[in-house]
């Protein structure tokens, strides 16, 4: 009995058990399998990581390069948007000037067509003045010397 108890006290022992444990339960658990698996899951990861930083190395490079010319091209955009509005601007004006000597042009005809009724209608209500004080005059005239009435009336009949 001191054989064994001198062999179950040795660390020699103690450590060879212990192996042995770690080995059944290797074999049970099976370590190297699922050791493999995260290698293979790590390696991915890695190579996943890789694909991703090619990936964003390219898309940086794409951005700076699109971000180089950037101010050249907002600067062309401007130019060519003041341009337009120039453009635009000046045939505003045009069309304006334009239309505003339309305008005159249609107001003074307006007013020289007013000026025409007005006038003829004063000429006809000054014509039908003047005759009404023409015979009022004449009628007056008859009135003050009835001896002119027959001599109207025999130069009437002598004209006829």
């Amino acid at each position: 009995m001191t054989f064994w108890q001198t062999i179950v006290q040795s660390n020699t022992f103690n450590f060879a058990v212990l192996l042995l444990i770690f080995a059944v339960l290797a074999n049970k658990l099976n370590l190297s399998d699922r050791i493999e698996s995260l290698r293979t899951a790590i390696a991915n990861t890695v190579n996943n990581a890789k694909a991703e930083q090619t990936s964003a190395d390219k898309r940086l490079k794409d951005a700076k390069k699109s971000v180089k010319n950037l101010s050249e091209e907002l600067n062309k955009r401007h130019n060519d948007a003041l341009t337009k509005a120039q453009t635009l601007t000046d045939k505003i004006l045009q069309n304006t000037d334009e239309q505003i000597k339309m305008l005159d042009k249609n107001f003074r005809r307006s007013v020289e067509a007013q000026e025409k009724t007005v006038s003829a209608k004063l000429s006809d209500e000054t014509f039908q003045s003047a005759i009404e004080l023409a015979k009022q005059k004449v009628i007056k005239m008859l009135e003050e010397n009835p001896e002119l009435h027959n001599k109207f009336i025999d130069e009437s009949i002598g004209a006829l």
